[in-house]
């Protein structure tokens, strides 16, 4: 319940990300193998990350590197890998936030670069005949599409 309450606040932007938020937040979406509850989980974690202050940036290193790990195929469900693409498009949207080290230092670009093909194949593996199935191909390919265009983007910056 406590958590549940930390998330709403953090949802609404009023908290800055703490360790221990941060911590149980990954630790129930690893737990977890529904992806409507991974999807939150992530969400949350995007709130917490996009935090603009440049004390934030551990939390932000941290979760950016989880979020990342989620695009490897096969680790997780469809769901949970295009929310995790969405939420390190959002996290890292803005070139001037104090985020960007984190955006350079991981190496951020590479990965996201890599993880194309790999949301792709997710993406086409829909099945539009499973119930949900249509919505959820046509949300896929927004987000490959906005993946595409956040890293031809980031590139065109040449920092």
């Amino acid at each position: 319940m406590v958590l549940f309450l930390s998330v709403t606040i953090v949802l609404g932007g009023t908290q800055a990300p703490e360790e221990a938020q941060v911590k149980a937040l990954i630790a129930l979406c690893d737990a977890r193998t529904d992806d409507a509850v991974r999807v939150k989980c992530i969400g949350a974690l995007s709130a917490l990350a996009q935090h603009a202050d440049p004390t934030s940036l551990d939390a932000n290193r941290v979760i950016a590197s989880y979020l990342l790990g989620l695009l490897v195929p096969g680790r997780t469900g469809t769901e949970t890998m295009l929310q995790a693409a969405e939420s390190l498009i959002d996290i890292f949207a803005d070139e001037r936030a104090p985020a960007e080290a984190n955006f350079r230092a991981g190496n951020v670009l590479a990965v996201l670069e890599g993880a194309v093909e790999d949301v792709r194949r997710a993406v086409k593996g829909i099945d539009r005949k499973k119930e949900g199935g249509r919505e959820l191909r046509r949300h896929g390919e927004e987000v490959r599409d906005n993946l595409v265009a956040f890293v031809r983007y980031r590139r065109s910056l040449k920092v």
